[in-house]
């Protein structure tokens, strides 16, 4: 029997989703991650029973990248910059986090000073040379780096983004002198204007590549070790996927690689079930990430910061995600006032209640005393739960310094993680001109659907829905993705002064790149939707907005006065104003997706008992002075139409999906929970 396997591993866990081709029988896992992410991903294959001869399509998702970015876990880089402008990467743009705090530290460079080389050489802002390239100055870089035994060389000049010759010339120097260096160049990581952002981008790319290629590589031989005959496919930080060889050229897609999962299935979720406006909420171990689908299209960024003020470009689902997940470890600061996160117990030693040695209440721990978790039914009752040890912690370190009962406290607890959680949506809808009472809220994750309900009323969405296997929502997401690689190439010019043959050139330029990295994955340039998009933005200004450009080149006249009626369209719903300057384009990008037509299995109506009903028990809910009698209920048991009020509780194998009074919950046609408030 073949299997579809898709893998995410995250901080704390790492899940598998499965499906039999022939049967349509699906199998979901979950082991504790390991810290190499390998040996995780072999146990969780072990546990599930799957023979690995078997397995004929292998996804993988992990937050490896991610936690080596947040670590600085990065390997050590030489930077070879033009000569008087390596600086850049301390001088930075000097804006500050906190502006009126008056100290400060900023975060160190990327690169320290004595590992930053300039090379004599200049092109000026037309990409045409007015200097030539020093190679004397390089073979003294190349001198000083190996006596230093830096391997990672990250190289970006002035205006490379233009004409790459200077770059091309240092690539093949060192090549030549010092083939055991690997050099990651700016015109291939990310050609485009501004040049602190290029240099700080290819940095991290380089420092991130011995990384990326060993954990690669690891997997590769241990998946073989074992028999398994799929190679590999990547969840890239645009929702997509890509070849493991693919993700070693280009490390910096697997910096969002876990997240993406999910968004990736929450894309097809809209598709499939026509709802072109979604929020997701994946609350994991560690964090709550957020997501947002807008008519059917997923809200992308080209930039984020590694920290402060460095920044780190690359197309990625616009992910963000805030201290609040399972793990994240409730106290009082120094006011008494209740806090939760942004630090987590992890895996291990993890909450108090798992029994490994944690000693401060976390999220998970207040769910249990507040009993929205049944101890018996963690992990489908494969995990022990020590209930009172959860209880004593909160007792001892919460609930009696602010004289209260310590459900009362748990029950706080939560409130505070998802009135969090609400700001963060907030963030991404309210304050970009979008309208949270538009989105149906989708929740998985292990804690996902623990909190559904509370944010529907707190950001009053439509409604809310917590899918089939919501636990292991983000490993489902790898096997349903498409194949994506995005292009971008900076081409500066006011609209009504651009030359259409250059615009056109370089759109041909990034077709070839799409068909070189699709070959590589085993398609053709003919199967892809290629979708070309202009960053736009008024003359005078520093930041821009992407516009999609309906159909391809060549491009027209017509076509850009739409597309820069439509900038300024959004320009006026997230800045509440439209100007009258002329429009300037900074950026031309594709995207080039190839659709995969794997399908989630058929869902049968359960038989037997309706109302799958369990012992009745009193469980805590905020804003009510006692526990209330709550209706205990198997999701594996309820048929396509039933409805429950609550409150109530929803149990599945990983999962539990609360109702509090107030909310109703439906089992729709495809498995779904429906959540909605009883009013509407």
């Amino acid at each position: 029997m073949p299997y579809h396997v898709g893998v995410d591993v995250g901080g704390t866990f790492t899940d598998l989703f499965a499906i039999d081709d022939e049967s349509g029988s699906v199998i979901l896992e979950k082991s504790d991650t390991t810290p190499d992410a390998v040996a995780g991903v072999l146990e969780v294959i072990r546990l599930s029973g799957i023979p690995p001869e078997s397995i004929r399509t292998f996804v993988f998702g992990s937050t490896v990248a991610t936690n080596a970015l947040v670590e600085r876990r990065l390997e050590p880089v030489a930077f070879l910059g033009t000569a008087g402008f390596t600086d850049v990467l301390e001088i930075r743009r000097l804006w500050r986090e906190h502006l009126f705090g008056w100290h400060w530290d900023r975060p160190r460079s990327l690169v320290p000073h004595d590992l930053r080389f300039g090379i004599s050489g200049r092109m000026d802002w037309k990409g045409e040379e007015i200097e030539p390239l020093s190679l004397d100055d390089v073979d003294v870089a190349i001198d000083r780096i190996r006596r230093r035994g830096i391997r990672v060389i990250a190289v970006s000049l002035l205006f490379s983004f233009l004409n790459p010759t200077h770059e091309e010339q240092v690539r093949r120097r060192f090549a030549e002198k010092a083939p055991e260096m690997t050099v990651v160049v700016s015109s291939d990581v990310n050609p485009e204007i501004k040049d602190y952002e290029r240099a700080s981008t290819t940095v991290i790319a380089a420092g991130l590549s011995p990384l990326v290629g060993r954990v690669l590589s690891t997997l590769e031989d241990a998946l073989a070790s074992i028999g398994v005959p799929a190679k590999p496919q990547i969840i890239k930080s645009n929702g997509g996927i890509m070849s493991a060889a693919s993700a070693r050229s280009k490390p910096l897609e697997m910096v969002r690689s876990g997240p993406a999962g999910g968004v990736a299935s929450a894309l097809r979720f809209s598709r499939e079930w026509d709802l072109p406006n979604l929020i997701t909420i994946d609350i994991g171990g560690t964090t709550a990430d957020v997501a947002v689908i807008t008519d059917g299209e997923i809200t992308y960024t080209q930039q984020a910061n590694l920290e402060w003020d460095i920044p780190l470009r690359v197309a990625m689902a616009d992910v963000r995600s805030v201290g609040a997940g399972g793990g994240s470890i409730a106290g009082l600061d120094a006011a008494r006032r209740l806090r939760v996160g942004p630090e987590s117990a992890g895996a291990s030693p993890g909450p108090v209640c798992y029994g490994r040695g944690g000693s401060v209440p976390t999220v998970t721990d207040a769910a249990i005393v507040a009993r929205h978790l049944d101890p018996s039914q963690f992990l489908g009752g494969r995990m022990k739960i020590d209930a009172a040890a959860a209880e004593r912690a909160i007792q001892g370190q919460i609930a009696e310094p602010l004289g209260l009962d310590p459900a009362e406290a748990a029950s706080g607890i939560l409130r505070l993680t998802g009135v969090r959680m609400a700001q963060l949506i907030n963030e991404m809808t309210v304050q970009v001109g979008l309208d949270p009472r538009d989105y149906v809220l989708v929740g998985f994750g292990g804690a996902g659907p623990m909190f559904l309900s509370a944010l529907v009323e707190e950001i009053e969405a439509a409604r809310g829905i917590v899918p089939l296997y919501p636990a292991v929502w983000s490993a489902l997401g790898g096997l349903f993705a498409d194949i994506v690689h995005d292009y971008a190439r900076s081409c500066v010019a006011r609209i009504d002064d651009l030359d259409l043959a250059i615009l056109n050139e370089h759109a041909g330029d990034l077709a070839g790149l799409a068909e070189i990295d699709l070959e590589r994955d085993g398609v053709a340039l003919q199967e892809a939707d290629l979708r070309y998009a202009l960053d736009l933005r008024y003359v005078g200004q520093s930041h821009e907005i992407t516009v999609g450009v309906p159909g391809g080149p060549p491009f027209s006249r017509e076509s850009l006065r739409s597309a820069t009626a439509r900038f300024s369209d959004l320009h006026e719903q997230m800045f509440a104003h439209r100007r009258a300057d002329p429009c300037q384009l900074v950026t031309i990008r594709l995207s080039a997706r190839v659709a995969r037509d794997l399908r989630l299995p058929r869902v049968d109506s359960p038989a037997g008992d309706e109302s799958g009903s369990m012992p009745e028990t009193r469980v805590w809910f905020h804003g009510h002075a006692d526990p209330l009698p709550t209706k205990w209920l198997r999701r594996s048991t309820l048929p396509i139409g039933f409805c429950a009020d609550g409150p109530a509780i929803i149990v599945e194998p990983q999962a539990h999906s609360i109702l509090p009074p107030g909310m109703k919950a439906t089992i729709g046609t495809r498995g779904e929970i429906s959540v909605t408030r009883i009013d509407k």
